[in-house]
């Protein structure tokens, strides 16, 4: 069995595939530049092995745009942010045998950016939704907290810790887990480590979930 984990968001999605008793790793992140240091850990990831990926996206909104021509540009970012995630997991989801899960929405969220970020999320699940045989699934953030910390209020130094704590099999070896393990981020945890634990979290906790409906 496939799983295709997604934590999803506009400006960083992160993947994490179990395929073949093996992670793969995956960042699609908007306006990338790894010569800035802003991009400094997205670099290192990605040169630490060929199963992390941090692809970029151009997301530069035009200035001075009315609300139609607004509208019409974020329909058109939304399409094209969606191709890249399915070009990125393209060799996963024809598979019968693949299960994709995504992390629902947070209660309380609202205002422009939450309607935004649904939309751009809807874009992708329509998409997948055309080629993936087993459908989508969608988890609940406390839930996928509380079964990966103990907490369901967990925030990220809490995930973080949690992540590289863990003595799982396909962490052996592991580009991410050996990275996250080896800086101490303190509080102030660096995109897009927060995003990984949180995809690997939606990851495992999908899995036991599956284990359980057996």
């Amino acid at each position: 069995m496939t799983i295709i984990a997604i934590d999803f968001s506009i400006n960083s999605t992160a993947i994490c595939v179990q395929h073949n008793n093996k992670l793969d790793w995956y960042n699609i992140v908007s306006n990338l530049n790894l010569s800035r240091k802003g991009f400094s850990v997205h670099k290192e990831l990605l040169e630490s092995s060929d199963n992390v990926h941090v692809i970029g996206y151009e997301r530069n909104k035009p200035k001075d745009l009315d609300y139609s021509d607004e509208q019409s540009f974020k329909i058109s970012n939304a399409n094209l942010h969606s191709d890249i995630i399915i070009n990125a997991i393209e060799p996963y989801i024809g598979d019968s045998n693949t299960i994709i899960t995504f992390e629902g929405y947070s209660y309380g969220s609202k205002g422009n950016s939450f309607i935004d970020l649904i939309a751009y999320n809807t874009f992708l699940k329509a998409k997948l939704m055309m080629v993936c045989q087993n459908g989508i699934q969608v988890v609940a953030p406390k839930s996928v907290k509380k079964y990966f910390t103990g907490n369901g209020n967990a925030g990220k130094p809490m995930m973080v810790n949690s992540f590289r704590d863990r003595t799982d099999s396909l962490l052996i070896n592991d580009a991410v887990h050996n990275y996250i393990s080896s800086v101490d981020f303190g509080d102030n945890v660096s995109k897009p480590i927060d995003d990984l634990v949180d995809a690997f979290a939606i990851l495992k906790y999908t899995e036991d979930r599956l284990k359980g409906s057996d």
